[in-house]
């Protein structure tokens, strides 16, 4: 089961919901490379391009705070790092044949239940402290 997009994801700053929308797809690509039995090496970029897409919407997000002096940024940075780091852990464990695809696979949806929990509580907070500095 893959993960949609539903209204109350949504963080009311514009370029923030536009890229967590893309962060929703980009997991569930993960999940589908699997479903669709791509190859390795597809996976593995499913995988990368949802790091590399996460660490550029992680930059935005934390440039916020950092820009509007968000008293929570510390606790909020380390939710990132620690999604980051799962994320690597399970694309080398699965690139090193240490991981199979099932493992991928729940390791996607395992990410995925975080984002969207993510999106709804720490994300909802720093919404609501940026909600009228962000133009």
């Amino acid at each position: 089961m893959y993960t949609e997009w539903t209204p109350d994801m949504s963080f009311g700053i514009g370029e923030i919901d536009v890229q967590h929308r893309k962060m929703v797809r980009k997991i569930n690509e993960i999940s589908e490379a699997i479903d669709k039995s791509l190859s390795h090496e597809e996976i593995i970029e499913a995988i990368k391009y949802f790091e590399a897409y996460s660490e550029e919407h992680f930059r935005t997000e934390e440039g916020y705070m950092t820009m509007y002096k968000y008293p929570d940024y510390p606790e909020h940075k380390k939710t990132h790092e620690m999604i980051m780091k799962d994320t690597a852990e399970i694309r080398e464990r699965f690139s090193d044949g240490k991981a199979d695809a099932r493992e991928v696979y729940a390791e996607s949806r395992k990410i995925a239940e975080w984002f969207v929990n993510h999106m709804k509580t720490t994300d909802t907070r720093l919404a609501g402290f940026l909600r009228g500095k962000v133009k």
